[in-house]
């Protein structure tokens, strides 16, 4: 018989935090548990602290793999899994006390594939519920078609606010995608709820994200392969809603749109200005011409929602691709900046990078 919930530690260069972290799910009340530490090629300590932590509770099992990703690390461990539920936990994070306890309890109820809760950043301290309806029973789609603002609220983000069924799991074939190297949480949660027939959530702070860890990959200033994977996470996004019939509802269509607009373009942009090579209109033209751009601005019209005017004449320059217009407005006329001094992120949330996984 296996163990009641496997948890998964995807590991890479974390010697800093892991022992916390292990400690942290070794102490739990809930004691009917495997640890699968995956060690995803570290070049300092970690694989010899998880060799150490195997060889005092037997709970724990550690599997080494050479560096290929975070996506490939949780699949690995999945497959590694033999749980009756799966639960992941990021390195350098921590979960509360009564994290397996409540999400097993209310998984064996209620019967669920997917149980969600809440979270809070760390240090900052923000408390984050799940936008959906709470306390339902629901199948996946209706659960993610009950939050106002699915896209826009990162309701689909971090696997590790959530435990799943791992039956459902490998019954309906669902892994992180591993062309993607951000989003990949995202794709996921939303996949698995897809695939439930039951879920659930919680508005419970049960999860401790660390959002300022300066360490982590996601905190580097400058990603090169950013704008693919973006790419990559938006084509299978719209794929998967189109084909469970999501796209068909306004409010989810919409948000979708206005999210990339509002957050995924801000962060294209941001990415721009902290690359090491100079940024041309050209660039600026090839992200406009970014069918996840051009889709978004056609299915929001005119009627997207702005705080201010100047916000509005952003957008528009947008919807008609003057590339010319937003090249001064981000990286050079100084007389344009001045008369109008809207950023579009200040439109949009001021998240770590990691939330849109």
């Amino acid at each position: 018989m296996g163990n009641a919930i496997s948890v998964i530690v995807p590991i890479f260069n974390a010697e800093k935090w892991l022992l916390r972290c292990v400690n942290r799910i070794l102490n739990q009340p809930f004691r009917d548990i495997e640890v699968l530490l995956v060690n995803d090629g570290s070049t300092d300590r970690s694989g010899a602290i998880c060799d150490e932590l195997a060889l005092v509770d037997a709970r724990i099992k550690v599997i080494h793999k050479s560096n290929s990703g975070t996506s490939n690390t949780k699949n690995v461990g999945i497959m590694a899994s033999s749980g009756k539920y799966i639960a992941f936990l990021d390195a350098d994070d921590e979960i509360d006390e009564l994290f397996f306890v409540k999400l097993y309890a209310t998984a064996e109820e209620h019967d669920c594939e997917v149980v969600i809760s809440g979270y809070e950043t760390v240090p900052t301290g923000l408390r984050i519920s799940p936008q959906y309806r709470l306390h339902s029973l629901l199948n996946g789609k209706d659960l993610i078609l009950s939050a106002a603002a699915v896209h826009s609220d990162n309701d689909l983000c971090f696997a590790w606010r959530s435990l799943f069924l791992r039956e459902s799991l490998e019954r309906n074939v669902v892994k992180f995608h591993e062309g993607l190297t951000i989003g990949e949480d995202t794709i996921f949660h939303l996949e698995a709820l897809l695939a439930a027939e039951r879920a659930y959530a919680l508005p419970d702070t049960l999860y401790f994200y660390t959002v300022n860890n300066l360490d982590s990959l996601m905190s580097s200033p400058y990603k090169p392969y950013l704008e693919k994977s973006l790419i990559l996470q938006y084509e299978l996004r719209k794929r998967i809603s189109e084909e469970f019939g999501l796209y068909a509802h306004s409010h989810f269509k919409r948000d979708m749109a206005a999210y990339h607009i509002g957050s995924i373009l801000s962060m294209l942009i941001r990415n721009f200005k902290n690359s090491p090579m100079p940024v041309t209109k050209a660039d600026l033209i090839r992200i406009l011409n970014l069918e996840m751009i051009t889709n978004s601005t056609s299915v929001l019209g005119y009627r997207y929602k702005c705080s201010s005017l100047k916000e509005y004449l952003y957008y528009l320059s947008i919807k008609f691709k003057l590339a010319a217009v937003l090249y001064n407005w981000e990286f050079n006329t100084p007389l344009i900046t001045s008369l109008l001094p809207f950023r579009i992120t200040e439109k949009s949330k001021p998240v770590n990078d990691r939330t849109i996984r």
